[in-house]
């Protein structure tokens, strides 16, 4: 594996670095990448330390853990490598993953007013997740597995509507009508459960 931090090795706390550092992991088929940063003024991402650690075994396939424990053991691995990096305790990590298990949708959805409402964010949320309920219907039809149950892990609006036209923001508008077309990703259960069982085996807790 190889690790690398910012200014030649030193620990972040050299550099007097006081922001709210985010752990972040790629929990991959080949290998776990690991990366510790924060959110700079200018709304980017400065990182400050990263390690990558190979699996030692066919711990993973397809991006489903196969064997916990060694996933598990290549986790703190990184995390003690980023951990001596950056001179600061990791507890909570932000976990990405991927794989030919996971499924996507695209569909719509939208919430009726007996009459003209101010729409703000709260507003906005229903037909989001209705369009991510209609999203999980059509790619259980659409792939015809009825073996596993699927977790939503991430989904984007692709366009909201006000009164059946298109626009970018809702928000502050009058309407009697909403909607949005979602686009959706799924992993089964059983993914999303080895994932949570690994990186809490080694000690640490999932933040998102």
């Amino acid at each position: 594996g190889t690790c690398t931090s910012e200014g030649g090795g030193d620990t972040v706390s050299s550099f007097g670095l006081k922001e709210k550092m985010v752990f972040g992991l790629d929990i991959g088929t080949r290998s776990i990448v690991g990366t510790v940063g924060y959110k700079d003024s200018t709304n980017g991402f400065t990182v400050v330390a990263q390690c990558t650690k190979l699996h030692e075994t066919r711990a993973m396939m397809d991006g489903q853990i196969h064997d916990i424990a060694a996933v598990a053991k290549t986790i703190s691995q990184v995390q003690k490598e980023l951990e001596e990096q950056t001179g600061r305790k990791l507890n909570e990590v932000c976990i990405a993953a991927a794989g030919r298990v996971l499924n996507t949708a695209r569909a719509y959805a939208e919430v009726t007013f007996e009459e003209d409402i101010v729409i703000d964010e709260e507003i906005i949320h229903p037909p989001e997740m209705l369009g991510v309920e209609n999203a999980h219907r059509k790619m259980k039809e659409e792939t015809k597995d009825k073996e596993h149950n699927f977790f939503c892990v991430a989904y984007t609006v692709v366009r909201y509507y006000l009164n059946d036209f298109m626009i970018t923001n809702l928000e502050e508008h009058k309407a009697t009508k909403i909607g949005a077309e979602v686009l959706a990703t799924f992993l089964p259960d059983e993914v999303i459960d080895g994932l949570y069982s690994a990186v809490q085996k080694a000690g640490l807790q999932v933040e998102n």
